[in-house]
């Protein structure tokens, strides 16, 4: 169909031709990408150690003497979110808190076309918040091509892909609305973000966001709902595509053996490093033993002489059990935040001390400021 557009004074221009629903630039766009999407649900087991409930009810009114001992009760934990197919051999990237590493957990990766896998986790980053899983497929699959990546332009349009709430498939239009923020979520913080108006809710996460190209633009990561204690409406956040595809390069070059793994940097040997503290975990029973009457924490094994630890007083033989306002059980349990620390940040640490007073142990408990070297 053709419309003439109509200038003043009457005058008629050049013929302006109609796009027909097939010809939108989206709609290209959607055709050509959609089928890379993939949505991803998984399910772990989390182990918990809770009484017997025959335990409490004798103890509650027969004063005990007859208990069973504790039980683990195993609880499936389901969480849902997106991911993109980036090989035709099955490789697909995602966000790492939608494949989170635990034990048995499972990946099942749902394709465009309604076809059921399994996935395995192969790589994750919990501090880029990315992940690389893999599914096999008999036949080669469609895949975003991360070797053209988009110029990321304010202004510019971009989709997002994914399975926000469970819809399958789902897309939304918005425009890439900043580059370079910074987001906090729990213990995590990550800087670099793009902002996008495009809806990105709960299943989005790890989805890809491109552009009218196709061309990827970053992986969906997060939204903002609330700030400063009111609602806040079309502000998500996704990882960089160049950032994204640093994290591929890598980990697909440590998959194929091309590349030895970097060591694991856990946040007890950040601390070593930022704060001159070896630290160790504690047994309830070693705790007693200590004087410290079972309480849980982390055992101060040695302290670098000159170290930032050594000049606040921190010995050997004292608890930590508090870092920032996270207590301190196990360092497996330490925040995130611990291993992005920077030089000359500071950090309250809670600290406890037993000190033996003829047949009775005095224990002191206090805080001190860490600044990290």
């Amino acid at each position: 169909m053709r419309f003439y557009r109509v200038l003043g004074f009457g005058l008629l221009v050049m013929p302006v031709w109609a796009l027909s629903p097939q010809e939108e630039p989206i709609v290209q766009v959607v055709e050509k990408v959609r089928p890379a999407v993939v949505n991803i649900y998984t399910e772990r087991i989390v182990e918990q150690l809770v009484a017997d409930p025959f335990d409490v009810y004798m103890n509650q009114f027969f004063g005990g003497g007859m208990a069973r001992g504790n039980r683990i009760l195993q609880t499936p934990v389901r969480n849902l979110g997106s991911g993109v197919i980036v090989r035709p051999d099955g490789y697909i990237l995602t966000n790492q808190h939608v494949a989170s590493r635990a034990n048995k957990l499972k990946i099942r990766v749902s394709l465009a076309n309604g076809k059921d896998y399994e996935a395995k986790l192969l790589r994750d980053d919990d501090l880029q918040d990315l992940a690389l899983i893999k599914i096999e497929s008999p036949e080669p699959l469609p895949f975003l091509d991360l070797q053209s990546i988009s110029p990321n332009l304010l202004g510019q349009t971009v989709l997002v892909l994914g399975n926000p709430v469970g819809y399958e498939s789902s897309v939304s239009a918005g425009i890439l609305s900043a580059k370079d923020r910074t987001l906090t979520i729990g213990d995590l913080t990550m800087e670099g973000l793009l902002q996008t108006d495009a809806a990105i809710n709960p299943g989005n996460s790890g989805g890809p966001l491109v552009d009218l190209e196709g061309h990827l633009v970053g992986l969906s990561s997060a939204k903002m709902s609330v700030a400063q204690n009111l609602p806040v409406e079309s502000i998500g956040f996704a990882i960089p595509a160049d950032r994204v595809k640093r994290f591929f390069d890598e980990a697909i070059a440590i998959v194929e053996g091309k590349k030895a793994a970097p060591p694991e940097r856990s946040a007890g040997v950040a601390l070593k490093e930022k704060f001159g503290l070896e630290l160790k975990d504690i047994s309830p029973e070693e705790s007693v033993r200590a004087g410290y009457a079972g309480r849980l924490g982390l055992l101060v094994l040695s302290v670098e002489k000159g170290s930032p630890a050594d000049v606040a007083g921190i010995r050997k033989g004292m608890l930590v059990v508090g870092l920032g306002s996270v207590p301190c059980r196990s360092l497996e349990e330490l925040p995130r935040s611990v291993r992005q620390l920077k030089g000359g940040e500071e950090v309250k640490v809670t600290i406890l001390g037993a000190t033996q007073q003829g047949n009775f142990v005095a224990l002191r408990s206090g805080a001190v400021v860490l600044k990290a070297r």
